[in-house]
């Protein structure tokens, strides 16, 4: 789904943009009906809960809703955006942490990756969870089934993943009305349920969770994070606020997903109301048997949908973090002529394959899985908090008083759901924070590998300024043609063409030094993208800009800018510098293990020629060592 879509299409149907957000933002939120509820029975005692225990839980799980999902983040966070893009790094380019984090912050910054490998950890949970308990419908349809539950969602799961090579822009169009529906059976279904049992309205009052939580007081934190479960999902309402619009995902919120979660949720209260049995699968036992096969297809649907659009949000999470230098690049290819954020990316996309199947094979129950599931959220909801107050802070104007009240507010809820989640560690939650620690530890080691890299390049080269007011160079041998040399710095010399000077003595007709720069914003403009300097009668310098959003396509932005200037692009040779990293011989210190985890990265990224889009047959690399 795309923003080109949602606005084109909304000019000639109504609601179509709506119907097509309920297909991309509340894919994740809205299958957690499938085992929210039945995960707060049981945090509260299984099939020994009383009718207050179930009107405690969905008192409990309405005021989460409200609070977290739509007093937070529809009518505050959605407000915080870059340029119309959302998500934790766009907050992060919005205060510019990813160039001058110094002193707080470095803190700020610190929380902006941590929310971003959080969110990319919750990638593997979130497929794996949600295909598992629509699959597990099964054991209500049929209990002979149940050994097949397991290895039908590792096939769904390898379909899942296997199909995201071809793009989603032609089945992307599907996603909105499947997703209507599934809304539209989840509101039917719960108002089924509610008829049943009429009093179970009464979970309305936020009285009753109080009471639930004295109750229970020992047992606070499970049911706390047991709830916790209908709101994950609720980042996503940011994280895709790009392809839609505030107003957009709003109103698909505010009249159809947040309407459909609570009747069904107030549904499947009943049916425990009446049948306390149900909590084996309180989701499936709401359905009449007549529907029980569609509603299984339907489920399966909607959670490969939500499955669908995490991988995608990872991608383009991941894709944010390449451009912004703390993930090593990867190739990305682009599956839409329309759409720059239709991307797929091959090696994480496998990553994530592995991961998810691997966790199904360990879990094999979503009720397992659950303890596992819901931390990574937590805490990356605490950490877009903190980054969106940083920012009303620093640009809203809004006063003093009034900036605290609302951190007060937003951050009791956050760390509320936090620390409840901290009970699953043991029970699986270890795993997400594995995840995160590992992605966090490669983005530090990437970050402080690249800086490391362009300290040394001070041995190899000088000032481009320098290099270009040099007298001693009219000896050297002449190439008759243009050479574009990539420089990592724009003020440096590049590496490859001080080393040819020195090395070789040679010297071009005219040499352009191109340097890529990626701005703090998702676009830029044709207008501000080129900027051309004329050093001297021999010496040209480009820099290209571009957004952090946007496809690095060096030849097709530079080449309009050369021909104005009487050079012809398509003549001209490409040369790059490749860095071979060296890192130190003996493993004493972290810094050691850092260096060689950045030459490992460094040896298993793309090369520049296919990043930026470099003609081969025209592209020379040069290598040189750089030890760290």
């Amino acid at each position: 789904m795309s923003t080109s879509f949602s606005r084109d299409r909304s000019r000639t149907l109504p609601f179509a943009a709506e119907i097509g957000a309920l297909g991309v933002v509340f894919g994740d939120i809205g299958t957690s009906p499938l085992y929210a509820l039945k995960q707060g029975v049981l945090a509260v005692g299984g099939t020994n809960f009383i009718g207050a225990d179930v009107l405690g839980l969905l008192s409990l799980i309405t005021w989460s809703i409200i609070l977290s999902v739509t007093v937070k983040y529809v009518m505050l966070v959605l407000r915080a955006d870059n340029d119309g893009e959302g998500g934790i790094l766009a907050l992060v380019t919005l205060l510019d942490l990813h160039r001058s984090a110094i002193g707080l912050r470095w803190y700020l910054l610190a929380a902006g990756l941590l929310g971003a490998a959080m969110l990319i950890g919750d990638g593997v949970l979130t497929p794996a969870i949600s295909v598992l308990s629509a699959i597990e419908g099964l054991q209500v349809i049929s209990p002979e089934l149940e050994h097949w539950v397991v290895a039908l969602t590792c096939l769904v799961l390898l379909a899942i993943f296997f199909s995201q090579r071809l793009g989603t822009e032609r089945i992307a169009s599907f996603f909105g009305p499947v997703m209507l529906l599934w809304f539209g059976s989840l509101a039917a279904l719960g108002v089924y349920g509610i008829l049943q049992a009429p009093q179970v309205i009464a979970g309305l009052d936020p009285r009753h969770g109080i009471m639930l939580m004295v109750q229970h007081p020992g047992l606070a934190g499970v049911i706390l994070g047991a709830c916790f479960l209908a709101v994950t999902g609720g980042e996503a309402l940011y994280a895709d606020l790009g392809h839609f619009g505030r107003p957009v995902i709003a109103r698909a919120w505010l009249f159809v997903a947040m309407p459909a979660l609570l009747l069904n949720y107030f549904g499947q209260g009943a049916i425990l109301l009446v049948d306390p049995s149900a909590v084996r699968n309180p989701f499936y036992d709401l359905c009449p048997d007549m529907f029980d096969v569609p509603l299984l297809f339907l489920a399966t649907a909607a959670t490969v949908i939500a499955s669908q659009s995490i991988i995608t949000g990872v991608f383009s999470l991941a894709k944010q973090a390449i451009e912004l230098g703390y993930l090593p690049p990867m190739r990305i290819r682009y599956t839409s002529e329309h759409n720059e954020q239709h991307i797929y990316v091959g090696r994480l996309n496998w990553l994530l394959m592995i991961a998810c199947i691997a966790v199904v094979l360990g879990f094999e129950a979503s009720e397992k899985l659950a303890s596992a599931y819901g931390i990574a959220v937590a805490f990356a909801m605490v950490t877009t908090s903190i980054l969106f107050i940083a920012q009303v802070k620093r640009a809203w104007g809004w006063p003093s008083f009034a900036v605290w009240a609302m951190a007060a507010g937003l951050l009791a809820v956050d760390f509320a759901f936090a620390s409840a989640n901290m009970t699953k560690i043991h029970d699986g939650g270890w795993l997400p924070l594995s995840i995160a620690a590992v992605i966090i530890f490669v983005m530090v080691s990437w970050r402080r590998g690249l800086e490391a890299v362009v300290a040394q390049q001070v041995r190899f080269t000088e000032p481009l300024d320098n290099f270009v007011a040099r007298k001693d160079r009219v000896n050297d041998v002449e190439a008759p043609r243009t050479a574009i040399f990539l420089s990592r710095a724009g003020a440096m010399t590049p590496v490859a063409l001080s080393r040819m000077a020195d090395l070789l003595k040679v010297r071009f007709e005219k040499a352009v030094i191109v340097s890529v720069w990626i701005a703090a914003r998702p676009r830029v403009s044709v207008e501000d993208r080129v900027k051309v300097t004329t050093l001297n009668e021999g010496f040209v310098r480009v820099d290209l800009r571009f957004g952090y959003m946007q496809q690095i396509d060096v030849p097709s932005v530079l080449g309009p800018a050369l021909s104005a200037r009487g050079i012809d692009p398509d003549a001209a040779i490409y040369v790059i510098g490749h860095e071979r990293i060296i890192p130190p011989d003996e493993v004493i210190k972290l810094r050691d293990v850092v260096a060689h985890v950045f030459a490992f990265l460094a040896r298993n990224a793309e090369r520049s020629v296919d990043r930026f889009g470099l003609p081969r047959a025209r592209t020379v690399e040069i290598g040189y060592p750089v030890k760290l």
